[in-house]
C-alpha cells in the first residue's frame, strides 16, 4: 500500500490529497482489505460447509436407496427360489415334502440346498 499511494505522489495523482490525508488512507485501506480477507474466509467457509452437508445427505440418501434396493432384490430372489422348489417338488410328486417345506424354514433350506437352489451365502 506504501508503494501505491507513493506512486500515486510521484505521478501526481491525488498528489495534495495523500500527502495531507496519507494515514487515513493507509487505515481505509487496511480496513478494506481486512474486510474482503473476511468475506472471503466466510465465503470459503459457507462453500466447506455447504460441501459437508451435501455430502452428508447425498451418503443418506444413497445408502436409503441401496437398502431398499437391496430388500427389493432379496425378496424377489428369495420367491424366484421358493418358487423354483415348488414346482420341483410338484413335477415329482412329492406332496408331503411341500408341505412340510411352507411350515418349517429349517426343512425348507435343507430342500433348497439338496436340489442345488441355495448357495453359500443364501443358506447363512
Amino acid at each position: 500500500m506504501k508503494e501505491a499511494i507513493d506512486y500515486c505522489i510521484d505521478n501526481d495523482i491525488l498528489k495534495e490529497f495523500l500527502k495531507t490525508y496519507r494515514s487515513e488512507v493507509t487505515k481505509s485501506m487496511q480496513l478494506n482489505y481486512e474486510f474482503d480477507r473476511q468475506l472471503e474466509l466466510e465465503r470459503a467457509d459457507a462453500i466447506e460447509e455447504g460441501l459437508e452437508q451435501g455430502i452428508k445427505q447425498g451418503l443418506e440418501q444413497g445408502l436409503e436407496q441401496g437398502l431398499e434396493q437391496g430388500l427389493e432384490q432379496g425378496l424377489e430372489q428369495g420367491i424366484e427360489l421358493i418358487n423354483q422348489l415348488n414346482q420341483i417338488l410338484l413335477s415329482e410328486g412329492k406332496y408331503d415334502e411341500l408341505q412340510k417345506a411352507s411350515k418349517d424354514k429349517e426343512y425348507q433350506k435343507k430342500l433348497l440346498a439338496e436340489y442345488g437352489l441355495l448357495n453359500e451365502k443364501q443358506g447363512e
